[in-house]
């Protein structure tokens, strides 16, 4: 059976597939790798463990390898962490195999003869007890499933749970084979997260092709029980790389900002990404999304080849829709602090669209006809949105004069092509000034 506590020290193998990248000790207790770090095969390293001048350092494996797990700051999951034996998510990895479903990487113990065969959770199956911790269907489960992984530690080894950054509460599961996302809402965001998702689910079937977005469900589990549930958007052979790991392996020009030096690496790979930001950015600015940063967009790679083959899908949209916002304060736009995650190319989010988004022929503004009325029949679902006095038609008013902005902004930049404008606002001019001073 695994220890319960690990031990102070751990000596690890860094794998990517079958490839073994390199060995390195994992402390504990400094939550940190250190000592000396062997490499085999830095060309199958995770990016964001490689400095711009292709070396992996242990401090660049370190930031890669607690930047892989479960945040400190997701509700809960220390306390229930610690519950079981472990001080971190990286000390649950490095205790066990440290698989994930959105990449191939995966860590060998020492002494362990294990392949990519025997651990990978897209073939394999996995023990689903972690996630039913961290993300439990009825709250009064808890103590039972403490209990039983600390009788067994052993089934954590698997876990694809251990793996999965980001701070809202979220799990995998295995239905009919098929490898499933559930991810929940917290109470500070009224448990609008999950419908945000459904509602961005259908704001880029409006907008994209199938394959430029994952396509989110809502999942009705009962009252504070509400969650979205989407596939995969990796399989075995395909890993999600974020844009961070872009940023951090990569040396960026003085002269270029944000926007410039992400294109410029990804066209530096063979990858032509700006329609691809151009349409996330769209997304995002309709859905007043204030939550994308550099671990949540970026690109597709093989990761046998290396070969960088897409910008990845639009994805994780749920913090938007202005679920952070009290009735009070203006339904806008928002600005990021000095200091705070780059969401992800301006400290004003809205500014995005007008200096990124210079081309627009693939959007169509009358596809956005009856989205807001649409967007605002699912959050009647929730009833923390819908009996909230004025809130639902606050939000409505929003989307409107979003919709209008990027009509505007599209007719400008796309001059030649004609336009069918959707009438989004049945209210005449006056009313809707009115309505934009209400937000």
């Amino acid at each position: 059976m695994m220890d319960v506590r690990p031990p102070e020290l751990s000596r690890l193998t860094l794998m990517c597939r079958d490839h073994e990248v390199a060995e390195f000790t994992w402390n504990h207790d400094r939550q940190a790798v250190t000592g000396k770090t062997h490499v085999f095969d830095a060309s199958h390293a995770p990016l964001m463990s490689v400095d711009p001048y292709g070396n992996i350092t242990r401090d660049r494996l370190s930031i890669w390898f607690k930047n892989r797990g479960i945040p400190d700051f997701r509700p809960d999951a220390v306390e229930r962490l610690r519950a079981v034996g472990f001080p971190s998510a990286a000390s649950l990895m490095a205790s066990g195999f440290g698989a994930s479903l959105s990449d191939q990487y995966w860590i060998r113990p020492a002494g362990s003869v294990s392949t990519w065969r025997d651990v990978n959770c897209f073939e394999n199956d996995f023990s689903e007890e972690l996630g039913k911790l961290l993300l439990p269907h009825d709250a009064s489960s808890v103590p039972s499933l403490i209990e039983k992984i600390r009788s067994n530690a052993d089934i954590l080894a698997s876990s694809p749970d251990a793996a999965l950054n980001g701070n809202l509460p979220k799990r995998w599961t295995i239905e009919d084979g098929q490898r499933v996302l559930v991810k929940s809402g917290r109470a500070s965001g009224r448990f609008q997260e999950p419908f945000n998702e459904k509602i961005a689910s259908v704001l880029c079937s409006r907008l994209l092709d199938m394959d430029d977005y994952v396509s989110y469900e809502l999942e009705d589990g009962g009252f504070m029980k509400w969650a979205s549930r989407c596939k995969p958007m990796t399989d075995q052979t395909t890993e999600f790389v974020p844009a961070y790991a872009l940023l951090c392996s990569s040396k960026r020009p003085s002269d270029f900002g944000l926007y410039d030096f992400y294109v410029s690496v990804c066209s530096a790979h063979g990858l032509n990404v700006h329609e691809d930001v151009e349409k996330m950015l769209v997304v995002d600015y309709l859905m007043a999304n204030f939550d994308r940063h550099w671990n949540n967009f970026g690109v597709l790679i093989d990761s046998e080849s290396r070969e960088w083959l897409r910008a990845a899908p639009v994805f994780d949209t749920g913090e938007a829709l202005w679920c952070d916002r009290e009735p009070t304060q203006p339904f806008g736009g928002y600005t990021t602090p000095r200091g705070g995650m780059m969401r992800p190319f301006a400290r004003r989010i809205d500014d995005q669209v007008e200096r990124h988004c210079q081309d627009l022929s693939w959007l169509d503004p009358s596809k956005l006809k009856g989205f807001s009325e649409q967007a605002c029949d699912i959050l009647l679902g929730n009833p923390f949105i819908a009996n909230e006095p004025g809130r639902i038609d606050k939000i409505k008013a929003a989307i409107d004069l979003r919709t209008k902005a990027l009509t505007k902004h599209a007719r400008k930049v796309c001059r030649e092509r004609s336009f069918t404008v959707p009438d989004t606002d049945a209210a005449s001019g006056t009313a809707s000034k009115q309505a934009e001073r209400r937000l």
